[in-house]
């Protein structure tokens, strides 16, 4: 079985095989209940670097499952579970903040910055490339 992706572990710590499973997967997450009172979708995107990033709190689980459905949906990075895995994060929002987190005075384009932050990512084959999305 499957198991979601831990919470309070390095992204770049977590195994290729954990990576490559939940990468960019919105999942339902019961165990949010237990703090808030409410089902969360949560998903591993490098979004937080210690653990999947809580996306939505619904009251019922058929809302948090529909939830999780309608982000894969209207998502150009989002997938399935059992869609093909791809070392995709969005970086696009950082370019502003890249001379801060490298500490240089010149910006990164976005492969600079995705490589620097996202080196970690499992490829998907030796001659496949990372793939960037900007919006």
């Amino acid at each position: 079985m499957d198991e979601f992706p831990c919470s309070d572990k390095l992204n770049e710590q977590r195994s290729c095989d954990e990576i490559v499973r939940w990468w960019n997967v919105p999942f339902v997450d019961e165990l949010t209940y237990e703090e808030s009172g409410e089902i969360g979708v949560s998903v591993l995107d490098g979004a937080t670097w210690d653990g999947p990033r809580l996306i939505s709190e619904h009251t019922t689980f058929e809302e948090a499952v529909a939830a999780a459905n309608f982000y894969v949906n209207h998502s150009d990075i989002w997938r399935r579970f059992k869609e093909p895995y791809q070392p995709l994060a969005k970086v696009d929002h950082l370019i502003d903040m890249s001379s801060f987190i490298h500490g240089k005075l010149a910006k990164m384009d976005e492969e600079q910055l995705f490589e620097y932050m996202f080196h970690w990512l499992p490829k998907v084959n030796k001659t496949s490339a990372p793939v960037l999305e900007t919006s």
